[in-house]
C-alpha cells in the first residue's frame, strides 16, 4: 500500500475518550524486546509522535522514560494531558523540538499518517547520538468463524465495503511494515529490526462496537449508516456469540538505531 501525503488526521478526537478507554495499549514485552535488540542503554528521554491519548507514552513511562508527546488533535491531547503526559499540540511536520534531542523517538499507530521520507528525516533530527526509533502497531484478528460471520454482517449493510478513512487511507496491513523498515534503512538508520508479540483480549458487544467507532474507516461513514452497521454487529454478537468477541492482537514494532 502506498502512503498518502496528508497531514496527520484529526478525526479521532471526536471519540477521544472512547479511544483512550478501548483502543489497545502496547505490551511492555514488545517494547523491551525491540529496545534490547537495538542495544539501548538505561531509560532516558522519549518523544511520542502522534501520541493520541498517550497509549504508547504510558508504556514508555512504565519502562522509565521521561516522555514528551506531540499530537495534532487538541481533544486527544487534552485526554493525554489528563493522563499525566507532557503533550504539545501540533502536527509533527510543523512541530519544532527547540534544540531538544531525545534518546528514543516513538510512534504508535500513527506513522502511516505522516509524509513518507519527511517523517523519517525529521525523526532522525530529533534523536541524540545513538538514539533509537520505535514504530509500533497493534493488528487485530478474530477466530475464523467470527471473521466470516462479521464479514457477512458488513456485506449486508455495506455491499461496497467500508470507505477510505481520513486522508483517503484504506486498511493498513502487516506487510506495509516492510516498507517502513526499508524507509528507515534508506535514511541511514542501522540495525533495523522487527518484533512481533501476540496477545489477546475479550470485549463485550458494546465495547467492541465502541472500539470500531474509533477507527478511521468507520468514522468516515455517515452517522446513520455507522449506527445501523454497529447495531447489526451488536445484534449478531448478542444473539450468536454470547454477547462477546475475542480479539487476537499482534503488536509489531519496527526499530532502528540512528547513525552515530
Amino acid at each position: 500500500m502506498t502512503d498518502q501525503t496528508v497531514w496527520a488526521p484529526t478525526s479521532f478526537g471526536a471519540r477521544a475518550h472512547d479511544y483512550d478507554r478501548l483502543r489497545p495499549g502496547y505490551p511492555l514485552e514488545a517494547l523491551t524486546e525491540a529496545l534490547s535488540a537495538l542495544g539501548v542503554g538505561p531509560p532516558g528521554t522519549a518523544l511520542d509522535i502522534g501520541c493520541g491519548t498517550g497509549k504508547l507514552a504510558a508504556a514508555l513511562a512504565k519502562l522509565g522514560h521521561e516522555v514528551t508527546g506531540v499530537e495534532p488533535d487538541a481533544r486527544m491531547a487534552e485526554v493525554a494531558s489528563a493522563n499525566g503526559l507532557a503533550v504539545e499540540v501540533g502536527t509533527f511536520e510543523s512541530w519544532e523540538p527547540g534544540g531538544r534531542r531525545f534518546d528514543v523517538v516513538a510512534c504508535g499507530q500513527a506513522w502511516h499518517w505522516l509524509r513518507p521520507g519527511e517523517r523519517t528525516r525529521k525523526a532522525a533530527r530529533c534523536l541524540g547520538t545513538a538514539g533509537r526509533i520505535l514504530l509500533a502497531w497493534n493488528f487485530g484478528s478474530y477466530a475464523p468463524c467470527d471473521a466470516a460471520r462479521l464479514n457477512a454482517v458488513y456485506a449486508s449493510v455495506l455491499p461496497d465495503g467500508l470507505p477510505a478513512g481520513s486522508g483517503g487511507r484504506v486498511s493498513l496491513s502487516e506487510s506495509d511494515l516492510d516498507g517502513y523498515a526499508e524507509e528507515l534503512r534508506f535514511h541511514g538508520f542501522q540495525h533495523v529490526t522487527r518484533i512481533a508479540v501476540p496477545w489477546q483480549t475479550r470485549l463485550t458487544s458494546r465495547q467492541f462496537c465502541e472500539l470500531l467507532a474509533t477507527e478511521s474507516r468507520h468514522l468516515a461513514l455517515p452517522e446513520e449508516v455507522r449506527r445501523r452497521l454497529l447495531g447489526e454487529v451488536a445484534a449478531f454478537l448478542d444473539a450468536e456469540n454470547g454477547g462477546e468477541i475475542g480479539v487476537d492482537y499482534r503488536c509489531l514494532v519496527v526499530g532502528g538505531s540512528a547513525a552515530g
